[in-house]
C-alpha cells in the first residue's frame, strides 16, 4: 500500500506534468464560445457580482476565469505548480485576473466563513478523502453561501474512439491497483450527496448540464455527462446569514 502523502505527491506530479506538456486540451478554456457557454451556466448559480468566490483544484484556471469574467473577486488554489503556471499565463490576458495560489482543494488555506462560493470542476473524484473535504468546505463558506461541484465524464469520443474515460486512463500509472479513489470518475454524483448532507449542507441537488454536453459534442464529437452538485450552508437562526 502507498501511504497517503506519497500518493498525493504522485498525483501532484502527474497534474504538474499535464500542465507543462503540450496542448492543454479541455483543461483550459479553448475559445470565446466555450467561455460564454460556461458563463451562461455559472451566472444563475452565483450571487450578484462582485462576490468573493474560490475555485478549488483550479488547474489551469478554468472555473476561476469564468467567474472572474462575470465580475467576481476570484481566487484559485491547486497543489500542482505546473497547472498554476498555465493559469497565471491565462489570467494575465484578462481584465479581471483571478489570484492563483498553492493550496489543497480538499483543505484550502482559507478562514472559517470567509467566502461566498466554493467551486470546483473535475476535482471531486481526485480527492483522497472527499468526506473530510465536504466538512472543510462547509466551515469555509459563509452562512447562506454556496458550494458548486462540477463533474464531467466522457462516455465516448466519435472522432477518437480509442479514447477511454478519464477515470480509466489518467491515473493508470499513478494509483496502484490496491488503492482506488473513493469517488473515482463515474457518470454520477449520487455518492457525493450524502457526504454534503452529513457535512451540514442543505438544499443539496444534482443538475445535469445539457448545454455543456451539447457544446462539447459540437466542438469535439464527444458524448459526455456533465453534472453540477449545488448546496448551501444554512443561514443562522436569525436568518440574516451572518457568520
Amino acid at each position: 500500500m502507498t501511504d497517503t502523502k506519497t500518493l498525493q505527491d504522485k498525483i501532484n506530479e502527474f497534474w504538474s506534468w499535464r500542465g507543462r506538456s503540450g496542448s492543454p486540451g479541455d483543461l483550459a478554456i479553448r475559445n470565446e464560445a466555450e467561455l460564454k457557454t460556461w458563463m451562461g451556466v455559472l451566472e444563475p448559480l452565483l450571487p450578484p457580482a462582485p462576490a468573493h468566490v474560490v475555485d478549488l483544484g483550479t488547474g489551469q484556471g478554468f472555473v476561476a476565469l469564468v467567474m472572474a469574467a462575470l465580475g467576481h473577486r476570484t481566487r484559485g488554489f491547486d497543489l500542482a505548480e505546473g497547472q498554476l503556471e498555465r493559469a497565471r499565463e491565462y489570467a494575465a490576458q484578462t481584465s479581471n485576473p483571478p489570484v492563483f495560489d498553492t493550496g489543497d482543494a480538499g483543505d484550502p488555506p482559507l478562514g472559517k466563513a470567509s467566502v461566498d462560493v466554493l467551486a470546483s470542476r473535475d476535482v471531486l473524484w481526485t480527492l483522497l478523502d472527499p468526506a473530510a473535504a465536504f466538512r472543510n468546505w462547509f466551515q469555509i463558506i459563509r452562512p447562506a453561501g454556496r458550494l458548486l461541484v462540477f463533474h464531467g465524464v466522457t462516455l465516448s469520443n466519435s472522432r477518437h474512439p480509442e479514447t477511454r474515460s478519464r477515470g480509466d486512463e489518467l491515473y493508470k500509472e499513478t494509483i496502484p491497483a490496491d488503492q482506488l479513489l473513493p469517488l473515482r470518475h463515474q457518470p454520477t454524483l449520487d455518492p457525493a450527496v450524502p457526504l454534503a448532507q452529513k457535512a451540514g449542507f442543505q438544499d443539496v441537488a444534482v443538475i445535469r448540464l445539457g448545454v455543456i454536453e451539447d457544446f462539447v459534442r459540437e466542438l469535439e464529437g464527444k458524448e459526455m455527462v456533465w453534472l453540477v452538485l449545488t448546496a448551501t450552508r444554512p443561514k443562522t437562526a436569525d436568518g440574516r446569514g451572518a457568520a
